[in-house]
C-alpha cells in the first residue's frame, strides 16, 4: 500500500531540476533522472508542447479542418477513439515516470522533504530542508498564504457562468477566445509554455546564482485565487547601506526575477524582493489583470507580514508591463515609500492597436478593454505619493510610430501632470511640454529655445516651496492659479526635470542603479 501511495505521489509530484547544498560552501548539481523518468518526462513534455502549439494556432487550423470535413458526424467516433488512446498513453507515461522516480534515491529524498514540509508548514527547519531542492511548484506547499483584503478584486466568474454567457452572447465568446489565444500571449509572452520550456535552463542557472552568490532566499507565496508565486528575497538589512528599505521589483512581459529587472536592482544596496508573474517560470496561473492584482497583493503581504518591512520602507519599482500590477498596489497601499515606473505606458490599447490589422481596430480595442485592460494612467493617478518616471530615449517597444513624441511614457507623464498640477498645465504650458517631450533628450535644446536657467530653477523651487508651506501638498495641487503663462511653462518644465528621468537606451537595457532612489516629492516641510 505504501508503495502504491509513493508511486502515485511520484507520478504527480513536482519536477526536480537541481539540488543546492549550502552546508559547507555553496555548491550545486543538476538532478539526474533515470531512463524511465526521462522517457515519461520527455513524452509528456512533447505532448504539452504540441498542445501549446495547437492552443495558439487553432484559429488558423479551424477553417482548414472544417473544409476537410473533420467536424462531420461520421468523424465523431474516430475522434473520440483517438482522444481515448491519447489519454491512455499519457496516463501510461505518468506511471512510467512515477516508477522511475520511485527508483531514484535523490528524488525520494526530495519527496520526503516535501511530505515533512506539508505535515508541519510552520516549521522553519522543514521548510529550509525543502528549499535546497530546485523544483516546480505544482503541489508544493506555500510558505506564506495571502488573505483577502478590501482592495482585493472580486472573484473571477465561474466556468458555468462563462459557459452560459458564451451560449447567449456568442460575440463575447469570440472576444474571450481572442483574449486567451492572442492578446494574453502577445502581452505576456513569458506565460507561454513554449518560451518557458526554451529558457528553463537559464532560469535554473539564474536561481542557483541568486541563492549561492547573492544569498537569495527562495519562497513560495500563495494568492487568494489559488496560484503559487515563485519569489526571491535578498536581505541586506544587516549592511551599512540602505538595506533597511526594500525594493519590490515587478518585471516585464518576458522577464523573470532570475534574469530580468530584479537582477538590475542587485547593483543597489537596498534589500530586494523579486517575483514571477502568474504563469512565468515556476509560478502558477495566468497573467490576466485580476490574477496580476492578487499576485502583487500577496507579495506585498509577504513583505510586510512575513519579512517585517513597514510600508513606508517599501519602494516599488516596475519595468515595462510590470507597471500595471505596481500601479494597482500603489493605489491600494498609498503609504509605500515611493514608486518608480521604468519604460512603461499609459494605456495598452494604443500599443495593441499598432500591432494588429487596422480593420480589426474596434474589435481589438473592445477585447482588450474587456479582458486585458492594462490602464496604468488610470491606476497611478489614484496614487498621490512620491513618483518617478524613467523614459528610455530609444524605446522601440513604447513608440507607436518610431518618434520620441509617440513614446507612450510621454502620455503617462502628461496625464499625471494634468491630474496633479491642473492649473500649471495651461494650453501654453501643455504645448511647450509636448515640444519638450518630442526630443529624444529634452535636456538638449533646439536652436532658439532656452533652457531653464539656474535662477529660473531657484525661483520655481521657491514658489513651490512657499505654496507647500502655506497649503501643504495635496493633489490636485492648486499652484499656478495666479501665474502667467510664462511662469506656468517654467513650473511645468521644472517639475518635469524632477519627476521625469531620461535614460538614453533601448527598452531591454538594464536600468543603471543611480535611477533606483527615493523619488522626488515637493513635501519639504511635511
Amino acid at each position: 500500500m505504501d508503495f502504491l501511495k509513493n508511486v502515485y505521489r511520484s507520478m504527480w509530484g513536482p519536477r526536480l531540476i537541481q539540488v543546492f547544498s549550502m552546508q559547507s560552501g555553496a555548491s550545486q548539481h543538476l538532478y539526474q533522472p533515470n531512463a524511465a523518468e526521462r522517457l515519461g518526462d520527455n513524452a509528456l513534455r512533447c505532448t504539452f508542447v504540441a498542445y501549446s502549439v495547437l492552443y495558439y494556432c487553432w484559429p488558423l487550423l479551424l477553417p482548414y479542418l472544417y473544409r476537410k470535413g473533420v467536424f462531420e458526424v461520421a468523424n465523431v467516433g474516430p475522434a473520440l477513439k483517438a482522444a481515448r488512446i491519447t489519454g491512455g498513453v499519457m496516463l501510461a507515461m505518468y506511471a512510467v515516470r512515477g516508477l522511475g522516480r520511485c527508483m531514484n534515491e535523490e528524488y525520494q529524498q526530495m519527496i520526503q522533504a516535501l511530505v515533512r514540509a506539508e505535515e508541519q508548514p510552520a516549521s522553519q527547519e522543514r521548510q529550509r530542508a525543502l528549499l535546497q531542492y530546485d523544483i516546480t511548484l505544482a503541489g508544493v506547499p506555500v510558505q506564506f498564504q495571502a488573505q483577502r483584503v478590501s482592495s482585493s478584486p472580486p472573484p473571477a466568474s465561474s466556468m458555468v457562468y462563462n459557459a452560459l454567457t458564451s451560449v447567449v452572447f456568442p460575440f463575447s465568446t469570440a472576444k474571450s477566445l481572442l483574449a486567451s489565444v492572442l492578446a494574453r500571449p502577445m502581452m505576456y509572452p513569458g506565460s507561454t509554455g513554449i518560451l518557458n520550456s526554451q529558457i528553463a535552463p537559464m532560469l535554473a542557472q539564474g536561481r542557483y546564482h541568486h541563492v549561492s552568490k547573492n544569498k537569495g532566499e527562495r519562497r513560495f507565496v500563495g494568492t487568494i485565487d489559488g496560484n503559487t508565486l515563485d519569489t526571491m528575497f535578498f536581505d541586506r538589512r544587516m549592511s551599512d547601506g540602505r538595506g533597511r528599505k526594500l525594493i519590490l521589483a515587478s518585471d516585464g512581459n518576458a522577464a523573470f526575477y532570475e534574469i530580468g529587472a530584479t537582477v538590475a536592482c542587485l547593483a543597489t544596496d537596498y534589500s530586494i524582493l523579486g517575483w514571477n508573474h502568474p504563469g512565468f517560470g515556476a509560478s502558477t496561473g495566468l497573467p490576466f489583470p485580476v490574477q496580476e492584482q492578487n499576485a502583487i497583493e500577496a507579495v506585498y503581504q509577504y513583505a510586510t507580514q512575513e519579512l517585517g518591512f513597514s510600508p513606508d520602507d517599501i519602494l516599488l519599482y516596475a519595468w515595462s508591463i510590470g507597471a500595471y500590477s505596481t500601479s494597482f498596489l500603489a493605489e491600494a497601499h498609498p503609504e509605500v515609500s515611493g514608486v518608480i515606473l521604468d519604460a512603461t505606458f499609459d494605456d495598452i490599447v494604443p500599443l495593441a492597436a499598432t500591432r494588429m490589422p487596422q480593420v480589426l481596430g474596434g474589435f481589438v480595442e473592445d477585447t482588450v478593454r474587456s479582458y486585458m485592460n492594462l490602464n496604468n494612467a488610470e491606476r497611478i493617478n489614484k496614487y498621490d505619493g512620491p513618483l518617478m518616471l524613467v523614459r528610455r530615449s530609444q524605446d522601440e517597444m513604447m513608440m507607436t510610430d518610431g518618434t520620441a513624441k509617440s513614446n507612450r511614457g510621454n502620455f503617462l507623464f502628461m496625464s499625471i501632470m494634468k491630474r496633479r498640477y491642473p492649473n500649471v498645465m495651461s494650453p501654453a504650458a501643455e504645448e511647450h511640454m509636448w515640444s519638450y517631450l518630442s526630443r529624444s533628450d529634452p535636456r538638449r535644446r533646439v536652436q532658439g529655445q532656452q533652457a531653464l536657467s539656474s535662477s529660473d530653477i531657484q525661483l520655481m523651487e521657491t514658489m513651490l516651496r512657499s505654496y507647500v508651506d502655506q497649503h501643504s501638498i495635496a493633489y490636485p495641487c492648486q499652484i499656478g492659479d495666479d501665474m502667467n503663462d510664462e511662469d506656468r511653462t517654467k513650473m511645468a518644465e521644472y517639475i518635469a526635470t524632477q519627476m521625469l528621468q531620461h535614460h538614453r537606451s533601448t527598452h531591454c537595457v538594464p536600468l543603471p542603479p543611480e535611477y533606483m532612489r527615493e523619488p522626488w516629492t515637493p513635501r519639504w516641510t511635511s
